[in-house]
């Protein structure tokens, strides 16, 4: 058996790049760095209400969750750019265009499980509980959050309000 057919080993990282340049996919894969880099470039409080949707001939599709972000970042868009393209080499993004649009929930800050604070004192345990049990299926965090402290401080309005028998004046 000849071994002329034989090549020396390579890296598989080598082989990987090559690839991917043969087939014309290194720049699309450079791209999809974003994905990765945004929530350090924006920040965790942008990257909850705006994340990366697609990215075409150096156009960058963002959704954010409502038009106060969209407005929000829209005057932050060049800056957002450059920063953006000095963290990815080379710059590949030449516009950013920015949509209302599903966020996917983002791990950063508090978890789901741990809500945000909102007031509970006044508020039956239980009550809790079943208010979070609602809310767990909601997928767009900013709303679920409002709602849940709109909840639970209609509960503390209820439970203050009702008392005990003995407090309330007969009319």
């Amino acid at each position: 058996m000849s071994r002329t057919g034989w090549r020396q080993p390579v890296k598989i990282a080598d082989a990987v790049s090559a690839a991917l340049q043969r087939l014309g996919l290194e720049s699309r894969i450079r791209q999809h760095d974003i994905w990765r880099i945004w929530p350090s470039v924006v920040g965790p409080q942008i990257a909850q209400h705006a994340q990366p949707y697609s990215v075409s001939q150096g156009r960058l599709i963002i959704h954010v969750t409502d038009s106060v972000w969209l407005y929000h970042l829209s005057m932050m868009r060049h800056r957002l750019v450059q920063a953006l393209n000095e963290r990815l080499t080379p710059a590949e993004i030449r516009e950013m265009v920015l949509r209302v649009g599903e966020v996917p929930v983002t791990t950063v800050g508090p978890s789901p499980s741990q809500p945000l604070s909102a007031p509970t004192s006044g508020v039956d345990p239980a009550r809790i509980a079943d208010i979070e049990n609602a809310l767990a299926t909601l997928g767009d965090a900013p709303f679920r959050e409002a709602l849940r402290r709109l909840w639970l401080r209609a509960s503390q309005g209820a439970a203050s309000s009702a008392g005990s028998p003995h407090d309330r004046q007969p009319q």
